[in-house]
């Protein structure tokens, strides 16, 4: 097991740069968005949750012990039960073992996918002026990048991924919206935002290097096939987000009507089999009701 647990440890500190796709320098893509991606968010009205099921009182004949903690404006009960008739034995799982050589040989065909399937973790920051520009930051090795975009970038929360050739970049991405109209504090104060010069953008979806190296193409891959796919996509992508802005404030409505109320929680468990023919020194820590253990 520890010969195991060493080799895969191995593996990841050899292979990491390979799951994030820097075995080797791409050939530059004209057209490089491959496939339509999977837009995540709702495509439905909002409904609000229904009415919590209450489970049914056990008889009292059954409760082996029971204790009861206050926190949160309720009370969590917690009560352990006699073991139903017929309760199903809990095996351990088992461990599957390898050999050396089926270590070796998992791993080289490990290597070999993503040799021929790069995964990319494409972590992105953005800050969106007044929803016609997107200032976007990023790295590239130890590199920072930066680029203007004259996309809306809140279009494309739900992208969860792009695929490049045989590439899959894989997206984090944290926006944040930033007017660049002057507000006033309760003070009276009048305080108008500094915003960075922006510089002139294209007319068409792209973006503009203001920080890093413009001619480092894999550094680039990601963030051009964005744009791509936000160019074939855009009614899609708008309409998605139109609609996770409906049902969020759909749902913040909901919300301001009906108020979450604390409720009274009861968490009933039992032993298993197992557990029955353990000794004392397995018991679970649970105060007795009213006082100290």
């Amino acid at each position: 097991m520890k010969q195991f647990l060493f080799q895969i440890t191995l593996a990841g500190v050899t292979f990491c740069p390979l799951l994030r796709g820097e075995d080797a320098q791409p050939s530059p893509a004209t057209s490089s968005v491959t496939t339509t991606p999977t837009i995540v968010g709702p495509a439905r009205e909002f409904e609000p949750p229904p009415r919590r099921q209450l489970v049914a009182d056990v008889p009292e004949s059954q409760v082996l012990q029971r204790s009861r903690v206050a926190t949160g404006g309720r009370t969590v009960t917690i009560e352990e039960l006699i073991p139903p008739e017929g309760a199903p034995l809990v095996e351990q799982a088992s461990v599957p073992t390898f050999t050396p050589e089926e270590i070796a040989a998992r791993r080289a065909a490990w290597l070999a996918n993503r040799r021929a399937h790069p995964i990319v973790m494409l972590s992105l920051s953005g800050t969106i002026y007044d929803h016609k520009a997107t200032l976007l930051r990023w790295r590239h090795g130890v590199e920072e990048y930066e680029a203007w975009s004259n996309i809306d970038f809140n279009v494309m929360r739900g992208v969860p991924s792009v695929q490049v050739g045989n590439t899959n970049y894989d997206l984090v991405m944290m926006l944040g919206d930033q007017s660049t109209a002057p507000r006033r504090t309760k003070s009276g104060l009048v305080i108008t935002p500094r915003v960075p010069t922006i510089p002139q953008l294209p007319k068409v979806p792209g973006f503009v290097i203001v920080k890093g190296d413009p001619l480092n193409e894999y550094a680039l891959r990601g963030i051009r096939a964005l744009h791509e796919l936000y160019t074939t996509n855009r009614e899609k992508l708008v309409a998605a987000h139109e609609d996770q802005l409906h049902y969020q404030a759909a749902a913040q409505a909901w919300e301001k009507e009906h108020p979450p109320q604390p409720e009274n929680v009861t968490i009933r468990w039992w032993r298993g089999r197992r557990d029955q023919e353990a000794t004392s020194e397995a018991q679970p820590a649970i105060k007795p009701e009213g006082g100290q253990p």
